[in-house]
């Protein structure tokens, strides 16, 4: 069993779906979203924005760099919502090899999802929707794709159907 699980995608992927069902296993959760809304909090101002900021004033390993400090040496864990390959390297250097799921769901069904959600940093139009998809890019989040270990297809699939792919994983 790995020691340590990234989980990657587009936003409405079904990355923490993913996260959550691991963290079942075994696993001690941890999410780089988290840590933005945290800061986001922190600064008074919205995640988007900060998650921009942070990695403009400390570049790509900036927020794992916050997580990191966090995690127990031994630990195993599955963290949710890598966005480079940076954020990776910072990753392995820390805990050792690092098993990437990438996530990948159509548009249509990732913004309906978010459309869905409720959560305060979902985008309400799709034109807000797709700038959210440029920006994650922008972070690096496709240059994932070649790193991946496993490629999730969720498109329309239960949680039932997505846990035993990761219990084939695992």
């Amino acid at each position: 069993m790995a020691k340590v699980i990234a989980v990657a995608g587009l936003p409405g992927s079904g990355k923490t779906t993913v996260a959550k069902i691991i963290e079942r296993y075994g696993y001690t959760y941890y999410s780089l979203g988290d840590i933005v809304r945290e800061e986001a909090h922190n600064m008074g101002l919205p995640p988007d924005k900060v998650s921009v900021i942070l990695r403009l004033e400390s570049g790509r390993r900036a927020i794992v760099s916050r997580l990191l400090k966090n995690v127990k040496p031994r630990e195993k864990i599955v963290i949710d919502g890598i966005r480079s390959l940076e954020e990776v390297e910072a990753i392995e250097e820390t805990m050792g090899l690092v098993v990437l799921i990438y996530v990948v769901a159509s548009r249509k069904v990732r913004y309906q999802r978010l459309a869905s959600r409720g959560r305060s940093d979902d985008p309400s139009t799709y034109s807000q929707f797709l700038m959210r998809d440029i920006r994650e890019l922008w972070f690096g989040l496709a240059d994932l794709l070649t790193r991946a270990d496993y490629i999730l297809v969720n498109e329309r699939k239960t949680v039932e159907e997505i846990e035993k792919e990761i219990i084939t994983l695992l």
